[in-house]
Parts: C-alpha cells; sequence; structure tokens
C-alpha cells in the first residue's frame, strides 16, 4: 500500500504472465505528450473499456474518490449492467452467432426485461469482445429454443449505454431503454450487481424532469 505506482508496476510485472483471455497486466503509458494520451484514452474504449486512470508515479495507493494524485477519465453517459435473459441468432455473415440480447434487470430473485440490444460488438476479435465470443459463452446456458430465439440462464453480464428509457408493455419490467449500445461485457460482475428495478424507474423519472 505504500509503494509508489511506479514501484507497484514493476514488482506487478515481475510475477505477473500474461495469459489470453485469463489474465494480462493492465497497458501503461508514461507520457507527457496531450496527444498521446487522448490516442490511448480512445483506444481504450474502443476496445470495449471503461475509461483509463491517471495517476502520479512516485505517490503511494490510497483509498478514497478524491486522494489529489490519482484520476479517472470516461465518456459521460447513461448506462446500466444487465444481465443477458434471451438471445436471437443472426443472419447473413452473422448467420450462427447468437448477436441480438434481451436484457433484464432484476426484482429480488426476479429478472424483468428491459429490452434487446444488438450493437456495440465486434466481428474481429482485435477490435474488442465479439459477437462469436459471447455466443460461445451463451451457447452453454442455453434452457430452451423456439424459432430464432433463445432463452438462456442469466449470468452473462454487459454494460449498456442508452439514450433514455420508456414505458412499454413489450417487456416484463414494464420499461424499455431506446437506442442501447453494449459498451463492456463484464465477466467481473455477478447477477446481484445489476441494476434493479428502482434503478431504473429512477432514472426514467430524472429524464421527465
Amino acid at each position: 500500500m505504500k509503494q509508489s505506482a511506479r514501484e507497484l508496476k514493476e514488482n506487478i510485472e515481475k510475477i505477473i504472465i500474461n495469459k489470453e483471455r485469463v489474465i494480462r497486466i493492465s497497458k501503461q503509458i508514461i507520457t507527457g505528450d496531450e496527444k498521446k494520451a487522448l490516442e490511448f484514452y480512445e483506444q481504450a474504449l474502443k476496445i470495449g473499456e471503461e475509461g483509463v486512470m491517471f495517476k502520479k508515479l512516485d505517490a503511494p495507493y490510497k483509498q478514497g474518490r478524491r486522494v489529489g494524485f490519482m484520476v479517472k477519465l470516461k465518456p459521460i453517459v447513461n448506462d446500466f449492467d444487465l444481465v443477458i435473459v434471451g438471445a436471437e441468432y443472426g443472419t447473413g455473415k452473422r448467420a450462427g452467432w447468437l448477436t441480438s440480447y434481451i436484457v433484464a434487470c432484476k426484482k429480488e430473485n426476479k429478472f424483468l426485461e428491459v429490452g434487446k440490444v444488438s450493437s456495440g460488438l465486434k466481428e474481429k476479435e482485435e477490435e474488442g469482445t465479439t459477437y462469436m465470443e459471447i455466443t460461445k459463452l451463451l451457447k452453454p446456458l442455453i434452457i430452451e429454443e423456439s424459432g430464432n430465439l433463445a432463452r438462456v440462464k442469466p449470468k452473462l453480464i454487459i454494460s449498456v449505454t442508452y439514450q433514455n428509457i420508456q414505458k412499454s408493455s413489450a417487456y416484463s419490467s414494464g420499461f424499455a431503454l431506446r437506442f442501447p449500445r453494449i459498451t463492456a461485457f463484464r465477466p467481473d460482475r455477478g447477477v446481484e450487481s445489476i441494476a434493479s428495478l428502482i434503478d431504473i424507474e429512477k432514472e426514467m423519472k430524472k429524464g421527465e424532469r
């Protein structure tokens, strides 16, 4: 805890061996060039990261939101962490992949649908989380299939941005996210951490003001 950011990074590099899709050391640049910093930030967003952290190299780690020597930079957007409860198979070049996802919030021990999202994932692995990757993870979770639709166990969490929320009888929550887009796959999150129906209702009321 008392080591500087530079020392922590050096020690982590000594003990962590990068292993694809298991663990890797976070990418870092040391620069005073604003253009290079912006490019690094934009690349992080492109591959699905939430944002970047700026840290003073000779300062120790300290818990808290405003400690004076590190700060988070991320876009200001409306977003929820939601769980996938259903998915539809794609067509054309996406045939065989599950590419449109029904997402849900929680109410006590129930999952209530709040919309369908199909944009935001990638087709090439080097660009970020792909439709193929999510398909491979979803297929073992399939409970039943009917035509083009598959119902799945609520296990996979994704972050979804949206423009606003509207009332809708099409989904079991009574609400629907408008213009949703996937920004990240969250394997680090469990269903206990997803947005609740109360969260959805609160955000809708904010939008009505």
